[in-house]
């Protein structure tokens, strides 16, 4: 018999600033709880909501703050060495990133000489960070989507990007996102991006000195027109997977218009998953995907959040293997986009962040009671 798994959610919206987009989670004051860091393309700021507990998120001191150019994409990451985590912003429609450095209160300020400059053409949409040379200090790749290729630009340790920007090809138009984490477990960080116009992803393997070459299998085709990913372990082997979403205004067919699980084999070439790929229908305009346990059952679900038919679709996964789709409201649309998924409440649930670039607000759905019983 097929065990079905209900999940209920409390939910509650925070205003933050004009047309929010991106989301991240991570603590940012130093109090163990998770903070929400939205990007606010339209007053061009970002957003920091602290966590003080018993679901409350209360702005910091002087959010939102000043984040350059329409903010698409933002890292969380200590690029001064002082303990406290900074931003790193990709700046839309101009050739640069912003870094705001952190004061480990929840206050922001423009790192020196910021914003700065990455060679990007014609500008960046998504930003990565790790120590891609091996130095000690963090460095910085953007995608350069008009020339098929990701810049990486050195980090001088103190907030700073300095040095030659390095180019490195992948496949065409790598679109909105890239990623980092070590694919083939060498200790060393890499990059995957999503590539819209060859239906693929592209894995650029690192050396821990600056370079970057592709996998054996790269690129890799990642569904129609890829262009949202989420990395994560997603079947528990101890390699780093991909969950991708497509553009789905270049699908022409709607029966592509799904989610591509891509499983690393951990050594940086990767495969479909079992079960891949899963059915978006009904959810019109998939502009975000994240991964995470939002039902305390220590396996890993997927949240896609659909800007048009506003609504989140998550994927539950069954502990029997595959995945039991569900499907939730979230507001009046066509505003809903940017997804972030973290246990906030620290229930041992994660819970879903959702923005709402229209009405200035995130909506946050706080996961409850994971509920098994039998198909009816």
């Amino acid at each position: 018999m097929t065990t079905l798994l209900w999940l209920t959610l409390a939910s509650t919206l925070v205003p933050v600033g004009r047309g929010p987009g991106f989301i991240a989670i991570a603590d940012v004051n130093g109090d163990r709880r998770p903070d929400i860091l939205v990007a606010n393309a339209d007053d061009e700021t970002v957003s920091v909501l602290l966590n003080g507990g018993g679901r409350q998120f209360q702005p910091a001191a002087g959010s939102p703050f000043d984040a350059g150019h329409l903010p698409n994409d933002l890292a969380v990451a200590d690029m001064n060495g002082d303990g406290h985590p900074d931003l790193v912003i990709a700046n839309h429609q101009s050739p640069y990133i912003t870094i705001l450095l952190g004061d480990g209160t929840g206050a922001f300020r423009p790192a020196h000489n910021s914003p700065f400059a990455t060679g990007s053409y014609p500008h960046p949409h998504g930003v990565a960070v790790a120590d891609f040379t091996g130095d000690g200090a963090l460095d910085v790749v953007v995608d350069s989507w008009g020339n098929d290729r990701v810049a990486l630009i050195d980090g001088d340790g103190h907030g700073e990007l300095v040095g030659t920007r390095q180019m490195f090809a992948v496949g065409r138009r790598p679109y909105q996102r890239l990623r980092s984490a070590d694919f083939n477990r060498d200790g060393h960080p890499d990059i995957v991006t999503t590539n819209l116009d060859d239906n693929s992803v592209t894995i650029l393997l690192g050396d821990g000195q600056g370079g970057l070459r592709q996998a054996t299998g790269s690129p890799t085709p990642a569904g129609a027109a890829p262009w949202q990913v989420a990395v994560d372990d997603v079947n528990g082997d101890g390699d780093a997977d991909l969950v991708v979403i497509p553009y789905d205004s270049d699908v022409h067919d709607p029966a592509k218009v799904v989610v591509t699980l891509l499983a690393g084999d951990g050594s940086g070439d990767l495969s479909p998953m079992p079960g891949s790929p899963l059915a978006l229908d009904g959810c019109r305009g998939p502009n975000g995907v994240a991964t995470g346990d939002v039902n305390g059952d220590s396996r890993r679900d997927i949240v896609v959040a659909c800007a048009v038919s506003a609504t989140l679709v998550t994927f539950l996964m069954r502990a029997e293997g595959g995945y039991q789709r569900w499907t939730v409201s979230i507001g009046a649309g066509p505003t809903w986009g940017g997804v972030a998924v973290a246990d906030l409440d620290g229930d041992g649930r994660d819970d879903i962040v959702v923005s709402n670039s229209r009405e200035g607000v995130i909506r946050i759905l706080f996961s409850g009671d994971a509920v098994a019983g039998s198909p009816k």
